[in-house]
């Protein structure tokens, strides 16, 4: 199936381009919290996926987030959360506190990318099509009170990651860097 298809390429896209965008970073680079904005590379890294895990983990009953059944709360240790597992909520200077090894949390991103293409795999025309509630971004999103599986798949595995990717690439270029290799 096309979607199908179209949302594995992505989703294989959004789980590799951590490596290229933090290729070469130094971990004094990785953790800088721009003047500005209380994120870090490392902290959007770590937010997209780990959020991505979550959500997508409990909201289409995939059974327990790979964070969950593969040891990673061992591997990518994080003390302080916020008020969701991922970090939401977190004042500047607990995001500031984050150390995360830089291998691991681009092995973890991978991971997350697996499970949820495995997912896909398995997914069924008509389940795919089935619709999931949303309640939690009713007062945000007033329009995204629902979303069908594949909807959902897209909105966090390709949006919200990208959302966070981008990020990443406009702190690099507060670094003097460039963002993005093209």
């Amino acid at each position: 199936m096309a979607m199908r298809t179209a949302l594995a390429k992505n989703l294989e896209f959004c789980h590799w381009y951590p490596e290229l965008l933090v290729r070469d970073l130094t971990p004094d680079q990785l953790a800088w919290q721009p003047e500005t904005h209380d994120t870090s590379i490392a902290f959007a890294i770590w937010h997209a996926y780990r959020a991505e895990d979550d959500i997508l983990h409990g909201l289409l009953g995939i059974g327990p987030s790979v964070y969950a059944s593969q040891g990673w709360a061992e591997r990518l240790p994080v003390s302080e959360t916020g008020v969701t597992p991922f970090g939401n909520g977190l004042s500047r200077e607990q995001i500031g506190r984050l150390q995360l090894d830089t291998d691991a949390l681009l092995e973890y991103a991978k991971c997350v990318g697996e499970r949820i293409t495995s997912y896909l795999d398995r997914l069924s025309d008509d389940d795919a099509a089935s619709q999931v509630s949303l309640p939690f971004f009713a007062d945000v999103y007033p329009m995204l009170t629902s979303m069908t599986k594949a909807e959902v798949v897209a909105f966090f595995s390709i949006g919200h990651v990208s959302e966070h990717l981008g990020e990443v690439q406009f702190v690099k270029g507060l670094l003097g860097m460039k963002g993005a290799p093209l």
